[in-house]
């Protein structure tokens, strides 16, 4: 036996049950908590009013540049966020102390040597 839906998860599923697409025994339990609860039934009602009107309305269809603007826009920004990773990156010391170093040697064993 599955345990009773509290109301966050019951309106959780208002998505799948104005779809009718919840599987039968979430759909039985969601019908059962409706009609056990009027505020529910009626925040349901409410839920289903402004999905119909979301439906109804009309589309509008996108800018023909929008792409592009888009694109353009995250470009600029991985370009900007790259650019500061760049300025804002530094060796550590004790990578190019001991670099230095062992070139130093390389050097003096270079010209020591007959």
């Amino acid at each position: 036996m599955r345990r009773e839906l509290s109301k966050n998860d019951v309106e959780r599923l208002f998505v799948g049950a104005v779809d009718d697409a919840l599987p039968g025994a979430d759909a039985s339990q969601f019908d059962a908590q409706l009609s056990e609860d009027p505020r529910l039934k009626a925040r349901f009602a409410q839920y289903q009013r402004a999905i119909a009107l979301l439906k109804e309305a009309p589309k509008e269809k996108a800018p023909d540049a929008l792409a592009s603007m888009i694109l353009r826009r995250t470009r600029r920004r991985r370009f900007q966020l790259r650019s500061r990773e760049i300025q804002n990156f530094r060796f550590p010391m004790e990578v190019v102390v001991p670099m230095l170093i062992a070139a130093l040697v390389a050097m003096f064993m270079l010209l020591a040597s007959p």
